[in-house]
């Protein structure tokens, strides 16, 4: 559910943190009622929307520290009129998803120009879908996955590809593009490898509550599916584009053992957050929660995934079949 408060818009985690992969890719849209006549962001403009960012660094961001510490850095760009040039929406959001990324080190702050939640213009060529089955071979499964859907649609898709492929003697979970999603369709694909009737504690979201220096925990385990897929090898493929819960799939594997790593080190955003309304077309979003493995005790935030055998992506695949090659005759 999403509840609109004036000009600023509250997610459900599952939905921020969803909402979070959306921003990378979202086109320029329509909130232009707040806009000065001439289309542009005149001093006003952006000192509002400065104030909005620095307020929800203040009041929302998990690491606490680090947002105060960005906030004071702003308030004094703009009081030494460092965004006096700035010309209009997209100009701003540029520039202060920059400054943001750099003081904090968190790729997911962003400034967005244009609402995520606009529709896009029709395109002629047909989305691919989110997930693809097959064989590459009579014994080697294949998944690719672009995201993690919320549950209600990525259990139905992933349950029938795991149906199909679940007598294959090797599978390969391929999320070199997968820029990430729902951290419950996370925990879901990664319960297909995992002994059933055993719930393992797989991650948890420390989220901070609002305008507090206090926290709650979400935790995700492992749980029942139509079929299982233990005792044998498992290869996930992996690239510097992997980002965000699809990072958190293979640190998840990674960390239990359960799945060979190939390719290339990931981006590393593990901070999930809200999507906020500023104004003037202008959206910002603020991590409010952090990822936590319960068996590191961290995560893969600005470090990345590190791969167990490291290629070019563009070499991952036909290097876990080679892999998987090796590996199954001595399971004869």
């Amino acid at each position: 559910m999403i509840i609109k408060e004036g000009k600023m818009l509250r997610l459900t985690p599952f939905i921020a943190a969803f909402v979070v992969t959306l921003a990378p890719v979202v086109t320029k849209a329509a909130v232009e009622s707040d806009l000065p006549a001439n289309g542009s962001l005149d001093r006003a403009a952006v000192a509002h929307l400065i104030q909005g960012i620095t307020t929800e660094l203040r009041a929302g961001y998990v690491l606490q520290t680090e947002g105060e510490k960005a906030a004071e850095v702003l308030e004094g760009a703009l009081a030494a009129k460092a965004y006096d040039k700035i010309a209009d929406t997209d100009a701003f959001a540029s520039k202060l998803t920059t400054q943001l990324q750099d003081l904090t080190g968190d790729s997911h702050v962003r400034v967005i120009a244009g609402s995520p939640f606009a529709q896009p213009t029709p395109s002629s060529v047909p989305p691919s879908p989110d997930l693809l089955a097959s064989r590459l071979d009579t014994k080697t499964g294949y998944i690719k996955l672009k995201r993690f859907p919320p549950p209600e649609d990525f259990k139905p898709a992933i349950d029938k590809a795991m149906h199909d492929l679940v007598d294959t003697s090797a599978m390969i979970i391929d999320i070199r593009g997968n820029g990430g999603g729902h951290p419950a369709s996370v925990a879901y694909l990664a319960s297909f490898f995992l002994p059933a009737g055993m719930p393992v504690h797989l991650n948890d979201l420390i989220w901070r509550n609002r305008g507090t220096s206090t926290f709650r925990t979400e935790q995700f385990w492992s749980s029942a599916t139509p079929v299982t897929y233990i005792d044998k090898p498992v290869y996930v493929l992996v690239s510097s584009k992997t980002y965000s819960a699809a990072e958190e799939f293979a640190y998840d594997m990674q960390v239990l053992r359960r799945a060979t790593i190939v390719g290339e080190g990931t981006r590393g955003g593990a901070n999930p957050g809200g999507l906020n309304d500023l104004g003037f077309g202008v959206f910002v979003v603020i991590p409010t929660g952090k990822a936590r493995n319960p068996m590191t005790k961290t995560n893969w935030g600005g470090t990345g995934v590190q791969p167990d055998i490291r290629v070019a992506a563009d070499l991952a695949q036909e290097t876990a079949v080679a892999l998987a090659d090796e590996h199954l005759p001595r399971q004869r």
